[in-house]
């Protein structure tokens, strides 16, 4: 009897052990899959020095002196328009040096040990077709003048029209909702671009192609997310659509139906009720449905949202809804310029979330380019052209040596889709910087 009582308790203390072993599921942020790090031996931890008579160790200066977060100089009123056109040029250039031979930008070689969730190779490809379809309609405003941007332009749209729709890597991953938001965008400037009379019905086609697929991708509460790790199924559950790919994806279904396209009944409708639940009277939005009920989090607040809550302020507006007026929208940017300096700290930084305010790299271009829009949905007055103003030195002054941008280190498609961001950026602000003239 004490034998068996012996073996039970060996038995119950090896399911405990494997059981504590068991991996955690990857959380609704973005995960990063890396190796965990070994615990450091005490007896290996360099000891305190004392205060009282340690010398205090002397720095050589850098070479080349760092800018402090928001430390970013004044451009003249005057001289600004000419930094965003020289930007704009570094940055194509950059961008024409950088296309594939096949037509793509981006690619999935990594110079990291780790990288972010993936589940299968089909993420790849939507992080590519999301990638070069930005890069292909930041080049539809230059190649009216370049022949170098008509080019690329067109290897890009080429690439992207003989490729099917991306679809989700699993029942659970689906970062396909960059794809399908950017591809859609795309087809609609490609429609209502004179010089591409020829493609317009192929890429109407193509954007209503992406309008019926992301009303079946719709989450059961009306957004749209990357992760679905509570449920799968055919519809995702929406217990993780989040607030910002939710109003990207209104932005772009308004902007299909401007121009015709059909729109099943109910799908804006949806998106606009999940949006407007991740409202918060701060004027900051959640992060995602998970985190709607704790809005007290850190991320949740002015400081972890300035980046996100310009494309929610921007597709409620579009629709009428949720109080979002020309002050709301103005006031938004000017929470983005206030806080910058935690969405500088996050900028660049190879683990996802770990800055103040939770604030990660992969939405930094995305908020500013964003925020680009919303002051050009706001009329003319001082105090936009003072915040385009704002926008454009912190655009310039971003931008990399090599004409490009970067915030984060996203596979081999990092500097790619910010250059793309950064290019349609620069171009929405180019008519905003300069003041309207006097009637």
């Amino acid at each position: 009897m004490r034998r068996q009582a012996t073996l039970l308790l060996v038995l119950v203390a090896g399911l405990i052990g494997c059981a504590a072993r068991t991996p955690e599921r990857p959380q609704a942020s973005p995960s990063v899959i890396e190796s965990p790090t070994p615990a450091t031996p005490v007896a290996a931890m360099p000891a305190m020095p004392n205060p009282a008579t340690a010398a205090i160790p002397r720095h050589e200066p850098q070479a080349v002196p760092r800018l402090e977060p928001s430390a970013k100089p004044d451009i003249a009123p005057g001289e600004i328009a000419a930094h965003v056109q020289r930007a704009h040029e570094a940055g194509l250039s950059w961008a024409l040096a950088n296309q594939r031979p096949d037509g793509n930008w981006g690619t999935f070689a990594t110079e990291r040990s780790y990288e972010i969730y993936l589940d299968t190779q089909a993420s790849h490809i939507a992080f590519q077709t999301a990638t070069t379809a930005l890069m292909a309609w930041a080049m539809l405003s230059p190649a009216h003048a370049d022949e170098r941007a008509a080019a690329a332009r067109d290897r890009g749209l080429g690439v992207l029209a003989k490729r099917p729709s991306p679809r989700r890597a699993t029942g659970n991953t689906f970062y396909d909702v960059w794809a399908h938001t950017y591809v859609m965008e795309l087809g609609v400037a490609v429609v209502e671009d004179e010089r591409l009379a020829a493609r317009r019905s192929d890429w109407a086609a193509i954007a209503q192609g992406e309008v019926d697929r992301v009303r079946k991708d719709q989450g059961s509460e009306g957004g749209w997310g990357y992760y679905d790790f509570e449920f799968t199924g055919i519809h995702p559950s929406g217990h993780q659509s989040t607030s910002f790919n939710t109003a990207a994806m209104i932005i772009a279904l308004k902007e299909a139906e401007r121009i015709g396209l059909t729109i099943a009944p109910g799908t804006v409708e949806d998106a606009a009720r999940a949006v407007l639940r991740m409202q918060l009277p701060s004027g900051a939005f959640a992060y995602g449905t998970y985190a709607e009920l704790n809005p007290r989090a850190d991320y949740n607040k002015v400081s972890g949202s300035a980046c996100r809550l310009q494309a929610c302020n921007l597709a409620l507006h579009s629709l009428g809804l949720g109080g979002v007026t020309v002050e709301t929208l103005l006031r938004g940017i000017e929470h983005m310029r206030d806080t910058h300096h935690y969405l500088e700290i996050g900028r660049g930084r190879v683990r996802p979330h770990e800055a103040f305010y939770r604030n990660s790299g992969y939405y930094y271009y995305f908020g500013h380019f964003y925020a680009a829009r919303v002051l050009a949905a706001c009329p003319p007055s001082t105090r936009r052209t003072e915040l385009a103003r704002w926008l454009a030195t912190v655009m310039v002054h971003d931008q990399n040596p090599d004409g490009s941008w970067f915030d984060y280190p996203l596979y081999g498609y990092g500097k790619a889709y910010a250059t793309g961001y950064g290019l349609l950026t620069l171009q929405i602000l180019k008519a905003l910087v300069v003041p309207p003239e006097s009637p």
